[in-house]
């Protein structure tokens, strides 16, 4: 799936269901696109399992400092009531706070590329996360690149639908749909997109 003139596009945007390779893609792009000497911020989601593979939440990692990284989400089973929090998706207790400490500054670099995974219901509960993402993707004196991960539009939960909904109406934005049959060779095809873009930013 795809929109937006390709003459005229500076985001691109993977969406597709969990699990199916998003997140590997957006770090392989990464390690593409810095052999070519571009400036690249943002952060990522990764899945953080316990000693019996068991999924047990998700951290948000700053994609220039994997180091730089802190718990996004974590499972009722694994805290105490204490480190319980207001915003929950499913079993899952969500630290906003945590959230916005990594993410926001990365969203704010000057750097050619900025890595957004994901758009997503854990991240919206930060206001702070929303206006920002607005600001970036519409506001009109940013042009920046910027490749990001959303949700297929069906399963977008309907308070957040007009806002997922500026972003496939906005003719800046590319979609790329993953599948078990692309994602394997996207990375190196988005690579060439990407660098295409910037050239014309």
């Amino acid at each position: 799936m795809a929109t937006g003139d390709a003459s005229r596009y500076t985001k691109v945007l993977f969406t597709g269901p969990p699990g199916i390779g998003k997140t590997t893609i957006c770090k392989k792009l990464v390690s593409l696109l810095e052999k070519q000497n571009y400036t690249i911020d943002g952060f990522y989601t990764e899945e953080v399992r316990d000693s019996k593979k068991s999924r047990i939440g998700f951290d948000v990692v700053s994609i220039k400092n994997s180091e730089n990284r802190a718990p996004l989400a974590r499972v009722a089973d694994v805290l105490t009531q204490q480190q319980f929090q207001k915003h929950r998706v499913g079993n899952y207790h969500v630290f906003t706070e945590n959230f916005e400490r990594i993410a926001l500054p990365t969203l704010n670099s000057k750097t050619d590329i900025v890595f957004i995974d994901e758009i997503g219901k854990m991240e919206l509960f930060s206001e702070k996360f929303a206006t920002t993402i607005k600001n970036l993707f519409f506001g009109k004196r940013n042009k920046k690149c910027i490749v990001a991960t959303i949700p297929p539009i069906h399963k977008v939960p309907q308070k957040y639908l007009s806002f997922f909904r500026h972003f496939h109406e906005d003719d800046s934005c590319k979609f790329i749909e993953v599948t078990r049959q692309n994602r394997e060779n996207l990375p190196q095809e988005m690579s060439t997109t990407v660098s295409s873009i910037l050239r014309k930013v």
